[in-house]
């Protein structure tokens, strides 16, 4: 009886041990879903809404039958440029889909404006005002995206 009782008991010691290293493996382990925070990038969205945020008010300021689109095509082609480059930043780096995501809605966003523009030949202080605005709130999601990736301290 005593050797069942013996063998019982030592199955039940390693049992408990395994549990407790399983324990130990699986809460030092941190699985990461997301890249890390890059402030590199944060900067280069930062730098894409500011010359948006300038050109938008170098438009505002021209009265609206002054803004053929041909006086402002250096300042797109400019401004796309830093757009494309963001969106590859964002594209390279693994676990990144988001902020991805939000690269290209904002690059795509800036080109339908410009196409706009470009067709029309003119671009009215309403839609300019709205499309500053949504263009402000797309690039304040991906700051805010980036941040959240900041290491909890």
């Amino acid at each position: 009886m005593k050797l069942i009782s013996g063998r019982s008991e030592s199955k039940s010691v390693r049992i408990a041990v395994l549990c407790i290293l399983l324990v130990l493996i699986i809460t030092s382990c941190s699985i990461q879903l997301i890249s890390p925070y890059n402030a590199e990038t944060q900067q280069a969205t930062f730098r894409c809404a500011s010359l948006v945020d300038r050109f938008y008010g170098t438009l505002l300021e021209a009265d609206e039958q002054n803004r053929q689109y041909s006086k402002f095509s250096d300042q797109y082609v400019a401004i796309e440029s830093e757009l494309n480059g963001l969106v590859l930043r964002n594209k390279v780096r693994s676990l990144n889909q988001d902020s991805t995501d939000i690269a290209e809605r904002i690059a795509k966003l800036w080109q339908k404006y410009k196409s706009r523009h470009k067709n029309d030949n003119t671009y009215s202080t309403g839609n300019a005002e709205l499309d500053r605005d949504r263009l402000a709130r797309m690039f304040g999601y991906a700051v805010r995206a980036e941040d959240a990736k900041k290491p909890n301290e």
